[in-house]
C-alpha cells in the first residue's frame, strides 16, 4: 500500500479488526502465562525450533528481554534451550510437550469463548462471519505479492 491514505472502507475494516483483536485481549483468560509466553511458545510450535535472536525479532522483543523469557519458559518445563548444530556459539529454543499442551489448552479456551460470542450474533451476522472467512484468511496469511 505504500503511503497511499487509506479510503474510508479500509479504515472502516481497519477500526474493526482493531476492536475484535482487543476483545480477544481483553477476554483473555490468565493461564499463568504473559502473552508474551503465550506468543514465544505458540510461534516454536508452528515453527519448530529457532534461535533465541530470531525468536526475539519474530516476537518484537529484545535479546536480553527474551533471554529472561525462555528462562522462565524453562522454568516451567515449557521450553527447552540446545545448542545451535549449526553453530556452536548460538542457541535454539524448542517447546516442549507441556509447552505444547499449554498452547493448545489456551486455543482451545479462545475458541469456546469465541463460539460463545458467535452464538450472540444474528444468523446474517454469522453468515456474513462465514463468508468473511476466506478473506480474513488471506489477511492473515498473506500471499507473497501481498507482503510488500
Amino acid at each position: 500500500m505504500g503511503n497511499d491514505a487509506l479510503s474510508d472502507e479500509q479504515l472502516a475494516v481497519a477500526r474493526s479488526l482493531e476492536r475484535v483483536i482487543a476483545w480477544l485481549r481483553d477476554s483473555r483468560e490468565v493461564a499463568g502465562l504473559s502473552a508474551s509466553a503465550l506468543s514465544a511458545l505458540s510461534r516454536l510450535q508452528s515453527m519448530g525450533s529457532l534461535r533465541v535472536t530470531e525468536l526475539a525479532d519474530r516476537e518484537g522483543l529484545t535479546q536480553p528481554g527474551m533471554t529472561t523469557l525462555i528462562h522462565r519458559l524453562e522454568e516451567a518445563g515449557l521450553a527447552v534451550r540446545e545448542p545451535d548444530p549449526t553453530d556452536g556459539r548460538a542457541v535454539r529454543v524448542t517447546v516442549t510437550a507441556a509447552g505444547i499442551a499449554r498452547v493448545t489448552a489456551h486455543r482451545n479456551a479462545r475458541a469456546q469463548l469465541i463460539g460463545a460470542r458467535l452464538t450472540e450474533l444474528t444468523a446474517e451476522d454469522q453468515n456474513a462471519l462465514r463468508a468473511a472467512l476466506p478473506a480474513l484468511d488471506h489477511f492473515a496469511h498473506p500471499t507473497p505479492s501481498l507482503q510488500n
